[in-house]
């Protein structure tokens, strides 16, 4: 971790504001697996199911319109809009949402959606709890945690301070508001005195940041908590991802595997919900043609 945080970092757009209102929970086969089986999203062997930010071309420009407003008088900001830079900033694994470190099969849902399951699922219809949980600092990646509990487990929780109390993270509006620190794994440009430069690729890299979601969901209690959530949406939100480079350690032709499985069997359960909605809609027809002739 200390050789990445001491190098010498190339000045780029920080910190930058992400408001995101779409998570994602990736998974390898067997979890995608289990998740279809019993129609719930629950860690096998923790109390926390883990959620990551998705953030999209529009969230990544968005920021980008806020930073320049904040940062930059009027006459220049007509400029950045003929322009747009920050996709050139946005190098870290957070925003190629096209591949996982942690598996082939994404689910993404609007965070509005799932704080919904879990608020009437795991809270007794109350409103979820928000803290800052830990921040978790890896080789390269240094993570915030935010944890979502059930009012009963105030107590439980009350060492982890109340999500409002951050100055790097809080829930407005259905989304998670993120000022983003380091959003670079390389730097091929950088920002000087509001002007995009090149700089010589190195094959340099360094750490970035994260904001992960944590949805407590209890062991020992009966029922067992999960994230109950039925086939016909689980398709809905389910996309096929590629390994990301970090799992090229393992042999090629096996990441090549997995990646065709997968994408093959999130095809035929697209081909699934497709047909489902094609014979409702057949079947809806006729009954209004029915109805019709009963009419006459």
């Amino acid at each position: 971790m200390w050789r990445y945080i001491s190098k010498e970092i190339p000045p780029y757009p920080n910190p930058v504001e992400f408001s995101v209102s779409d998570v994602t929970h990736v998974t390898e086969e067997s979890g995608f697996d289990g998740i279809f089986k019993s129609e719930q999203i629950r860690p096998p062997e923790s109390e926390f199911s883990w959620w990551d930010l998705k953030i999209n071309k529009e969230a990544i420009r968005s920021a980008e319109e806020r930073y320049v407003e904040s940062n930059f008088p009027k006459e220049q900001q007509v400029l950045y809009e003929q322009n747009p830079f920050l996709e050139k900033f946005t190098t870290s694994p957070l925003f190629q949402p096209e591949k996982s470190r942690y598996g082939n099969y994404r689910f993404t849902f609007p965070l509005t959606e799932l704080m919904e399951l879990y608020k009437e699922q795991n809270c007794g219809g109350e409103e979820p709890v928000l803290r800052m949980h830990e921040t978790i600092t890896y080789k390269q990646e240094i993570v915030y945690t935010v944890l979502i509990h059930s009012p009963e487990d105030n107590k439980k929780f009350e060492k982890f301070p109340l999500l409002e109390a951050s100055e790097r993270v809080c829930y407005r509006d259905g989304a998670i508001i993120w000022k983003a620190q380091a959003i670079c794994e390389t730097h091929h440009y950088q920002f000087c005195s509001g002007e995009v430069q090149p700089v010589q690729d190195r094959g340099e890299f360094y750490v970035w940041d994260l904001v992960s979601l944590v949805f407590h969901l209890p062991k020992h209690s009966k029922p067992c908590k999960a994230l109950k959530i039925p086939r016909r949406r689980l398709i809905e939100a389910l996309e096929a991802c590629e390994l990301d480079i970090i799992m090229r350690l393992v042999c090629s032709k096996i990441i090549e595997k997995h990646n065709s499985t997968a994408k093959m069997k999130v095809s035929e359960l697209k081909k699934e919900l497709e047909e489902d909605e094609e014979e409702e809609e057949s079947k809806e027809d006729d009954k209004i043609k029915m109805e019709v002739d009963d009419s006459d």
